[in-house]
């Protein structure tokens, strides 16, 4: 009897640390919604949880590159994002992007008159914030420009409908891991764009063009969001397995 006594009371104390455990994690989440910068400052937190973007992806056989910029951000008023509220655009746009990735794996799946493609691949994306916005989608290397401010490790899946002779319809999802995430200044407040560790679920909607089937070459023009994930969307369904 003093046996089962002992392994009941040895229960009770690991259900009380796992409660603990939880409730010291859920201090941390919330106590880390807004840091002290070294300097006294406080910086605030943005786009955490929610942002949307805009943008291209330049494909060149195994390779991608992505440039865009950012038109709706949590925290931040739209209009605060462009520096001419009334054009808003990448030439206009405070907070940019440039992202390189690598073709991991590829499927095709066709019959006489229809073709999906799907591409799957993996990189790293850099957000910038231009105080003197000086993007153009002319020249892609100009959207990353400015401060680098948050850097985030992707996968990105990208499935192709094709639509017509080298046109298609692109749906794309994936994750995007925060790495790092530097304070910086905007306006008069001290600002932080996400925070390492947070990982979002990404998806996103465009137009492609092939311009090159041999190598191949294509672009596709899009628009996306991303919206955090939450501790148990990211965790549970690891512990159930």
């Amino acid at each position: 009897m003093s046996n089962v006594f002992s392994a009941v009371n040895q229960f009770r104390r690991i259900i009380w640390v796992v409660i603990i455990a939880l409730g010291l994690f859920a201090i941390l989440m919330i106590s880390t919604r807004q840091h002290v910068y070294s300097q006294g400052n406080t910086v605030r937190e943005v786009g955490a949880d929610a942002y949307q973007y805009a943008g291209r992806i330049d494909q060149d056989g195994a390779n991608f590159i992505g440039y865009g910029y950012i038109y709706d951000m949590q925290g931040l008023a739209p209009s605060a994002l462009f520096s001419n509220p009334f054009n808003p655009s990448e030439t206009t746009a405070h907070f940019t992007y440039y992202a390189t990735a690598t073709l991991t794996s590829r499927a095709v799946v066709t019959d006489a008159v229809r073709s999906i493609f799907a591409l799957d691949s993996v990189g790293e994306i850099t957000f910038y914030y231009q105080s003197s916005p000086s993007a153009s989608f002319d020249s892609p290397e100009s959207f990353a420009n400015g401060t680098p401010i948050t850097t985030i490790s992707m996968h990105f899946q990208d499935i192709l409908s094709v639509q017509g002779p080298n046109r298609g319809i692109s749906t794309g999802n994936g994750t995007f891991t925060v790495v790092t995430s530097e304070p910086f200044t905007f306006g008069e407040e001290t600002l932080r764009f996400g925070r390492p560790g947070i990982v979002y679920q990404i998806s996103t909607f465009g137009d492609a063009l092939r311009t090159d089937p041999i190598i191949p070459q294509s672009s596709v023009l899009l628009a996306g969001n991303a919206s955090r994930l939450s501790f148990f969307q990211t965790f549970l369904p690891s512990i159930s397995r």
